[in-house]
């Protein structure tokens, strides 16, 4: 008769979204079981409840403009316009070779995702419902640089691009995803991995695709879980990673996995919302809408919240005669402060 049930996964087990197991043919645990949320380790029970942030806003960032022309740190203009990463057939990454053959593809939900997020935020900002207005990074404004510079001044940091993460498989992932597929470690047979685990996942800003020519006194676009663990992000309440593969990396036993969920957390955010595998752009734009929604309408916890937001999608996927496969709605966990 438990209302909630908190999980502290190991291993693989930290891949698996609970809330999906079936329940006979038609339903998921997800519409009769407990609220499910997930823990680091025990000690994030632990966290006091009137440990609040005290600082306010949102800092959204979406639709970056990953071949934009870059910019030195004084803002001065860079002429890369030859130095574009070539684009490999209809999708990305199909040699396999790491990023070295990425190119980033346009992303349109992220743009209306964080747009829709920010006027809801905005109009409880307006009511007094929340505290601190809200930030929209777009384009060529949604810069690494900007982000490392900004993001400890907000309560919730909220990025919609493409996520990735290398491992040693070469898997694609489908058009209309916010992944980049075929992402392998170059040479695995001959190269050793990066020590550093932190090195194998990140996020992409505006200029990604004209990484390789960025000077050396300048961000590439590409942030990675290593620069994340760097930040200092104790203020922050919600990491929102609302891109592909954000709760995957290296997994330890007895460790957890070591990607971007664990250098959020290292950096002091006090909850990630990530996914677990390369999530639909539009799919996940509802999601989000939906999470906020009840967090910022209900004031549902963040455990509610995320429970509620898998629902909305589930429900209304269902009531049109769409699928119902957990793959459109049971992506995104939370892991950290359950309130």
């Amino acid at each position: 008769k438990a209302r909630r049930v908190f999980i502290v996964p190991d291993g693989t087990l930290s891949l698996v979204p609970f809330a999906a197991l079936p329940l006979g043919r038609q339903s998921y645990l997800l519409e009769a079981g407990p609220v499910i949320h997930y823990f680091s380790s025990e000690r994030d029970l632990l966290r006091s409840s009137d440990a609040r942030s005290t600082q306010g806003g949102l800092l959204a960032i979406g639709g970056p403009a990953f071949g934009a022309q870059t910019r030195n740190r004084a803002g001065a203009n860079l002429d890369t316009a030859g130095s574009t990463v070539q684009s490999r057939a209809a999708r990305v990454g199909a040699s396999c070779g790491g990023l070295q053959n990425v190119t980033f593809q346009p992303l349109q939900g992220t743009f209306q995702e964080v747009r829709e997020l920010s006027t809801a935020w905005n109009k409880r900002n307006a009511s007094g419902d929340e505290t601190g207005a809200a930030s929209v990074l777009t384009g060529r404004a949604a810069s690494e640089t900007t982000f490392k510079r900004e993001a400890h001044r907000y309560r919730v940091l909220h990025l919609a691009t493409h996520g990735f993460f290398l491992d040693e498989a070469c898997t694609t992932t489908g058009s209309g995803t916010r992944g980049v597929g075929g992402l392998a470690l170059a040479s695995p047979s001959t190269e050793r991995p990066p020590e550093n685990p932190l090195l194998l996942s990140g996020l992409a800003f505006a200029g990604a695709n004209r990484r390789l020519s960025a000077p050396i006194d300048q961000d590439d676009g590409i942030l990675t879980a290593e620069e994340v663990a760097s930040l200092d992000l104790q203020g922050v309440e919600w990491a929102v990673l609302s891109a592909c593969d954000t709760g995957l990396g290296q997994i330890k036993a007895g460790e957890g996995v070591f990607g971007l969920r664990r250098a959020f957390q290292i950096a002091g955010a006090r909850t990630v919302i990530m996914s677990l595998w390369s999530v639909d752009d539009q799919a996940t734009r509802l999601w989000m809408r939906a999470l906020y929604e009840r967090r910022l309408g209900n004031r549902m916890s963040t455990a509610d919240a995320v429970r509620a937001g898998s629902l909305t999608v589930l429900r209304d996927r269902r009531a049109s005669g769409r699928s119902t496969h957990p793959f459109y709605w049971a992506a995104f966990v939370a892991a950290g402060d359950w309130r």
